[in-house]
């Protein structure tokens, strides 16, 4: 869920955020954060860019059709009573 957790965050701040904003928002430590920055970036839902000297990672097509996907299943849990 940290997962969606990180994609939620970045999209709902415009598309992009700084790795320590990401770690607040998402309620992560920055140790924990790595692992799920590493399997996102593997999975093309967020890119790494640099800006004036200060990294940032925004969200891809591919990780905003993901989260489409994944609010689309929450619908149908909650339909069903069933948690994710």
């Amino acid at each position: 869920m940290f997962s969606i957790d990180i994609l939620r965050s970045v999209q709902r701040a415009n598309g992009k955020l700084k790795k320590t904003h990401i770690v607040y928002k998402a309620n992560l430590t920055h140790s924990r954060l790595e692992g799920y920055l590493d399997f996102l970036l593997s999975k093309n839902f967020l890119i790494e860019k640099e800006n004036k000297n200060h990294n940032f990672f925004e969200i891809t097509e591919k990780g905003i059709r993901f989260l489409g996907e994944v609010n689309k299943l929450k619908q149908i849990s909650d339909a069903f009573g069933i948690p994710l």
